[in-house]
Order: structure tokens, then C-alpha cells, then sequence
């Protein structure tokens, strides 16, 4: 019965597989509304820091990354002010938004 319920903390709380879940909206240069059934998340992108100047390019370029209603998965860091911190990835295009977001010069990474 131990070994039983070790096993169940464990998964509980390191799972094994992505939440997938779909775009509401982006709300900022670095924070998205995600949906995931009957739930919605305000998720913030996880190791990313949005530069003033690039803001805006960089919310153009997520509304043409993540159209309303794309899944993605995301992969939980933590939360900052009561927001979920997450890795987010696209799963039309398998891209991560952080990396994206470096590439391109639109923020710099803070992990």
C-alpha cells in the first residue's frame, strides 16, 4: 500500500507528459490566455524577458505564431505574482516561443 501511494505522490507531482491545451489570446508581449477544457490560464512565457522597444513586434509575432484556437503544450516552471510560468511550444509548428522570441531579438533570456 506504501509503494502504492508513493507512486501516486510522485506523478501528483512530477507528471510525465505536457498539458496540451489551445490559445484564447495574447494578452501582452509575454503572456498568453490558454484554455484546457473548462479551465483558462493566464500562463507567462518561462526564461524570457520582453525588451520595451519590442513589444509590439513581439505581439505581432505571436498573433501570427499562435492564431486563436492553436494547441500548444506547455510545460510548467513555476508562477510569479499569481501567474503560471511555463515553457509554451507550438504544436503546429514544434517551435518554442522563448527560442523564437530570441532569435529573432525581440527579448533576452533571464535563466
Amino acid at each position: 500500500m506504501k509503494i502504492f501511494l508513493y507512486i501516486l505522490i510522485f506523478f501528483l507531482f512530477f507528471p510525465l507528459r505536457a498539458l496540451s491545451a489551445e490559445v484564447l489570446q495574447v494578452t501582452s508581449s509575454s503572456v498568453l490566455q490558454i484554455g484546457d477544457h473548462n479551465r483558462n490560464y493566464k500562463v507567462k512565457i518561462a526564461c524570457i524577458n520582453v525588451d520595451e522597444s519590442n513589444r509590439k513586434d513581439a505581439i505581432d509575432w505571436l498573433k501570427s505564431e499562435l492564431p486563436r484556437h492553436t494547441k500548444v503544450n506547455f510545460f510548467p516552471k513555476g508562477s510569479e505574482d499569481g501567474m503560471l510560468l511555463a515553457r509554451i511550444t507550438s504544436l503546429k509548428s514544434g517551435k518554442d516561443l522563448a527560442s523564437g522570441m530570441l532569435e529573432l531579438g525581440y527579448a533576452r533570456s533571464i535563466c
